[in-house]
């Protein structure tokens, strides 16, 4: 498996872990031969198979030009949110994770586990809400039923072995 992990922001750019050399887990919740995967960022943003990097560098690209195609990514996902406090909303599981493209009728299927873990240092910015930097995708997500099997795991996976009781206050 593979944990690609890093302390800033991460874009993940189309599909990712859907296949091996027999099988095609594209547009599926079929994760059986896919390898354990995990994404582990400050903030994580998904960029269909139809983005292009020039989307980025020129400000004046407007959303409808950044036109999403389906994607689909097979890993857990460990990141920071924006709080929802001080009269903003963090945008909630819909902005976890974020999005820079119309997805308008385009499917993200997505086979994982979400886990938001802490507060973004990095991507701080409060949720613009969606037509302001995307417009939503089809959200085809499942829990990856390969996560029920430790071998399964990503590497490095945070692990609970024994909770133990030692003491309780009233």
């Amino acid at each position: 498996g593979l944990t690609v992990a890093t302390p800033n922001p991460i874009y993940v750019q189309g599909d990712y872990n859907t296949k091996d050399a027999t099988h095609n887990s594209r547009s599926s919740n079929n994760t059986t031969y896919t390898a354990p995967a995990s994404i582990v960022g400050d903030a994580i943003t998904v960029l269909s198979n139809n983005w292009n990097d020039n989307n980025a560098k020129n400000s004046s690209t407007t959303l409808a030009n950044r036109i999403a195609t389906d994607t689909t990514v097979n890993a857990a996902f460990l990141g920071g949110i924006v709080p929802t406090g001080n009269g903003y909303y963090s945008g909630g599981v819909e902005n976890f994770p974020r999005f820079l493209e119309n997805w308008s009728a385009k499917n993200f299927w997505y086979n994982g586990s979400m886990v938001a873990l802490f507060n973004s240092r990095t991507a701080t910015a409060p949720w613009a809400g969606t037509s302001a930097y995307y417009n939503p995708p089809n959200r085809k997500w499942a829990f990856d039923k390969n996560f029920y099997d430790l071998t399964k795991l990503p590497p490095g996976t945070p692990q609970l072995r024994l909770a133990e009781r030692l003491a309780t206050t009233k």
